[in-house]
C-alpha cells in the first residue's frame, strides 16, 4: 500500500506531508557536522557536460522521478566532507574538460552546513555550482537564500512540480502548500539577486493551469522571468516507469507529454 496515501470508504486519499519538516528530519540523519552522505559521483551529459555528485535524501516523493532508493532511504550511502567532495568532483570535471559540477540524485539544500561549505570552495575555483533544486527549504528559511546571494560562481535551478496545490500533492505525495513554499523560494532568491531560473514540470496539467502558474511568476519577480522559463518532461527511466505502474493506479492520472531516454 501507498504509505502517504490513507483509505476511506474504499477510495485513496492523501494524506499528505510536510515536506519542510521532512528535510529537517533528513538533515539530521544525512548530515553530521559539514559532512554529508553521498550515494556516488559520476560524469553526466547535462549542460553539454557536468561533474555530478548524488545525493542521499530528499524530502518530495515525486511520482514520476528517476532516482533509486537513495532518495528515500537516509540509510544509504557514504559520507563524504566538504573537501573529499570537492576534490571528487573536480577530477572528474578536470578529466572531462567541464566547465560545471552538481549535486543531484536527492536534494542539495538538504544538509546545509555541507553545501555552503562546498560552494565556498567553488568559489575559489573556475567552476560554475548548478544548485539544482525544489526550493522548498529555500522557501521555508528565507536566511539560506541569502546566504547564497555571497557566491558569485552559483546558478540556481528552481525545478517547480506542478501548476496547482491539488496537483503539486498527487505528483509529490506531500501536502498541497507545498507549492508556496516553491514560488517562496523563487521570491526569496530574486529579493536576494542570486542568480536563477525556474524549470516547470509540463507533462501534467492543462495550459490554463500552467498559464496561471506563470502569471503567479511574473507576479513576484516581473515579466523578466519567462525569458528564461525551462520547460521539463517526464522522461520514462527504469526508475520512473516502476513509480509511475504503482502510483498512477492509486491516484488515476496520466501524464500527458512522456519521453523515452
Amino acid at each position: 500500500m501507498c504509505p502517504h496515501c490513507a483509505t476511506s470508504s474504499g477510495e485513496f486519499k492523501l494524506k499528505g506531508f510536510d515536506p519542510v519538516r521532512l528535510g529537517l528530519r533528513l538533515e539530521q540523519l544525512v548530515q553530521k557536522n559539514s559532512s554529508r552522505k553521498y550515494y556516488r559521483f559520476r560524469a553526466t551529459r547535462f549542460y553539454g557536460g557536468i561533474a555530478t555528485g548524488d545525493v542521499v535524501g530528499c524530502n518530495l516523493r515525486c511520482i514520476f522521478c528517476w532516482s533509486g532508493r537513495a532518495r528515500d532511504d537516509p540509510r544509504l550511502g557514504f559520507f563524504v566532507d566538504p573537501e573529499q567532495a570537492f576534490n571528487k568532483l573536480h577530477r572528474i570535471a578536470s578529466q572531462h574538460k567541464y566547465r560545471y559540477i552538481r549535486l543531484s540524485y536527492g536534494e542539495p539544500t538538504i544538509g546545509w552546513r555541507h553545501l555552503v561549505s562546498l560552494l565556498d570552495l567553488v568559489e575559489s575555483s573556475n567552476y560554475i555550482f548548478i544548485l539544482e533544486t525544489n526550493g522548498i527549504l529555500l522557501g521555508a528559511f528565507k536566511e539560506r537564500a541569502r546566504d547564497l546571494s555571497r557566491y558569485t560562481r552559483l546558478h540556481v535551478r528552481v525545478s517547480i512540480k506542478a501548476c496547482s496545490p491539488e496537483l503539486f500533492a498527487k505528483l509529490t505525495l506531500a501536502k498541497p502548500e507545498g507549492l508556496e513554499y516553491q514560488l517562496a523560494a523563487v521570491n526569496n532568491l530574486a529579493d536576494y539577486n542570486v542568480s536563477f531560473h525556474v524549470a516547470l514540470f509540463l507533462s501534467y496539467g492543462d495550459d490554463k493551469c500552467w498559464q496561471n502558474l506563470v502569471n503567479r511568476l511574473i507576479e513576484i519577480v516581473g515579466p523578466r522571468i519567462v525569458d528564461n522559463i525551462e520547460p521539463e518532461y517526464l522522461v520514462l527511466y527504469p526508475n520512473t516507469k516502476r513509480r509511475l505502474k504503482f502510483y498512477e493506479k492509486i491516484l488515476g492520472i496520466k501524464p500527458r507529454i512522456v519521453y523515452e531516454p
